[in-house]
């Protein structure tokens, strides 16, 4: 076998191009060629593809904003971190609607690229985690605004932690301003 000449059968380029392949149903597939093993150092098998997350977000995502937040206990975040949430959206001047809102709880094997491709952002907010467990290539100190590879990224605590929190509140609120030039 060479390396010009590879034959896949339909099913596994379906699952190695799961999202940029689409399938004539009107021309019938050719038969499978019977495959034999190789007799090489290429024995390994192709692994699976892995099926693309199921993706649970609030928000409308209109501009760009990707909010992360961390709640093992909620589907998104509980009500009350969603108000405070919403009223310092406000006071940058958006509203839910211009953010993607993701639970990092429920995406634990996901890194950064994959979250930020997926809503194709270029702006994170991070509540209560950390840089390095978002699994971006570096640790920043909480309230640092940090660009790296098109993105523009600052981490606080937990909303429910910064609510009732006014010094804590006041340096976000400085990151905000910066982040997004108020």
């Amino acid at each position: 076998m060479s390396l010009n000449k590879i034959d896949l059968s339909p099913q596994l380029v379906a699952r190695l191009y799961p999202r940029s392949l689409s399938i004539d149903s009107t021309t019938p597939a050719p038969p499978a060629a019977p495959q034999e093993p190789a007799a090489d150092a290429f024995d390994e098998q192709v692994p699976a593809a892995a099926a693309p997350p199921d993706w649970k977000s609030l928000g409308g995502n209109k501009k760009n904003i990707l909010v992360v937040v961390h709640y093992p206990e909620d589907l998104h975040l509980p009500d009350t971190s969603f108000q405070f949430l919403s009223q310092l959206l406000n006071a940058c001047k958006f509203t839910p609607n211009d953010v993607a809102i993701v639970n990092r709880h429920n995406y634990p094997e996901l890194d950064y690229k994959e979250m930020t491709s997926h809503f194709q952002s270029t702006q994170v907010l991070l509540f209560g985690i950390t840089t390095a467990a978002f699994g971006l290539p570096f640790e920043i100190p909480p309230y640092q605004v940090q660009s790296f590879a098109g993105l523009t990224v600052v981490h606080a605590p937990a909303l429910h932690e910064l609510k009732d929190d006014k010094p804590a509140k006041t340096q976000l609120w400085a990151s905000l301003k910066k982040m997004f030039n108020i």
